[in-house]
């Protein structure tokens, strides 16, 4: 007995929505393999050091100074001036920093997983004009505290070598912590011997060695903020605040130069911490530009996509040629597409991406190619869909190797297929394919 067409149509849809289950399994296996991913970061950044922001440096001057003020007398009521202590703290930032860092990264792997860690070398830079006393005017019997000079470091633990201010001609090891609410990592030089009764200028140098993943950033706390980044990295990211006024990046590596003057910032806001003050940091990560389970999670997206275009080949076959296909023959063939995904991921984690759809796509069509000559019984036939279906496979890699341009490539694809299945069919009588067979035979 014929089956009416519709209901193989029907029949033929049933089976492509069955094929998302595998397809589904699939992409929640993909998501794994990614979120574990993401536990490997984690795991290296709390061995080695986690994303660096550096702040800073601030010199601090803790003070004390006798300020007036007005109280009533409690028995008379008559006001009268009494003199109290009090103590504070200023903080300067440099009228300049400059940083010339440059960034070496080194891959580091848990098993089948890996990402990356930098090593920042480079001397901060700069100078302080400081006014006599601090500038402090209020009050008196003022009396200036030892200070200090402060340098944020987000994760101490990335510092790799011993550090020593040079300031004004003078030498001064760096101590742990910064005695800071904010910032509150990091380390400390404190100046004993500074001279802070006159107005000067000071300059600074910070020799710098540190580590760190996924990114580093700069609070531009100075009124002039000069900051130049140049690593071996093909595909950095450029985070934060501010973007870069120069930058070059290719495959063998990245420079760019950040300028970022006193009116382009808010230093109440830097200074405070907090999200806000994050916001207004800039720098660069390094993201893995060939990161297998995004790039496997990008195609098994297409996957139903797949699954559709073969079986509406098959019924179209079964149209224009009136030779049926059998159900289980859609499922096979449908089955060994959702497989393909599955096996360009297992593969992808030991070749990389680009072998792995290699050797994906060339079992799976040997596969196809192999039962397609059998099942259609014709070679001819059934070597015409396996190349049909390495078009695909070759214009889906397109897509996920450009992926800015997907969209446009994706259009264009279902746009020709669709042309080609209207120029194909454009003398069929649609009414006849669809009318039963007479005497339901």
């Amino acid at each position: 007995m014929r089956v009416p067409f519709v209901l193989k149509i029907l029949a033929v849809l049933g089976l492509a929505l069955l094929l998302l289950i595998p397809l589904s399994w699939t992409r929640e296996l993909v998501a794994a393999r990614n979120a574990r991913q993401g536990e490997t970061e984690t795991e290296v950044a709390r061995l080695t050091a986690s994303s660096q922001t550096i702040v800073g440096p601030l010199l601090v001057i803790p003070y004390a100074v006798e300020e007036k003020r007005t109280e009533r007398n409690e028995k008379t009521g008559e006001p009268r001036e009494v003199w109290e202590d009090r103590q504070g703290e200023v903080r300067f930032v440099p009228r300049e920093l400059q940083l010339e860092g440059g960034i070496g990264i080194e891959a580091r792997r848990r098993g089948l997983y890996r990402t990356q860690v930098y090593r920042l070398t480079g001397p901060l830079k700069g100078h302080f004009s400081l006014e006599a006393d601090a500038g402090i005017r209020t009050g008196r019997n003022l009396r200036l505290g030892t200070p200090s000079l402060v340098l944020g470091i987000s994760d101490p633990r990335g510092i790799l070598n011993r550090m020593t201010l040079s300031l004004d001609g003078r030498s001064v090891e760096f101590l742990p912590g910064t005695r800071q609410g904010y910032p509150a990592a990091g380390v400390h030089a404190d100046l004993p011997h500074l001279d802070l009764g006159r107005a000067r200028s000071l300059s600074f140098e910070i020799p710098l060695e540190l580590m760190g993943t996924r990114a580093i950033r700069m609070a531009p706390v100075a009124e002039e903020t000069r900051v130049r980044l140049q690593g071996a990295w093909p595909a950095p990211s450029f985070e934060g605040g501010f973007a870069p006024v120069e930058r070059t990046w290719s495959g063998k590596g990245f420079s760019a130069l950040w300028k970022i003057p006193s009116l382009s910032r808010d230093l109440d806001t830097l200074l405070a911490g907090g999200p806000k003050s994050a916001a207004l940091d800039f720098g660069v990560a390094f993201i893995d530009p060939v990161n297998v389970h995004l790039q496997s999670e990008r195609a098994v997206k297409y996957g139903f996509l797949f699954v559709l275009l073969t079986f509406a080949a098959f019924l179209l076959r079964e149209l224009l040629r009136s030779l049926p296909v059998h159900p289980v023959q859609y499922l096979l063939v449908g089955l060994s597409i959702a497989i393909f995904f599955l096996l360009l991921l297992s593969l992808s984690e030991h070749l990389g991406f680009p072998a792995a759809y290699a050797v994906a796509t060339a079992a799976n069509l040997g596969l196809l190619g192999a039962y397609l000559c059998a099942a259609l019984g014709s070679r001819r036939e059934g070597l015409l869909f396996t190349g049909g279906l390495g078009l695909l496979y070759a214009a889906l890699y397109g897509l996920l190797a450009s992926e800015d341009n997907a969209l446009l490539l994706g259009s264009i694809l279902l746009f020709v297929l669709l042309a080609g299945v209207m120029l194909g069919t454009r003398r069929m009588d649609w009414n006849r394919a669809f009318r039963p067979a007479p005497g339901g035979k």
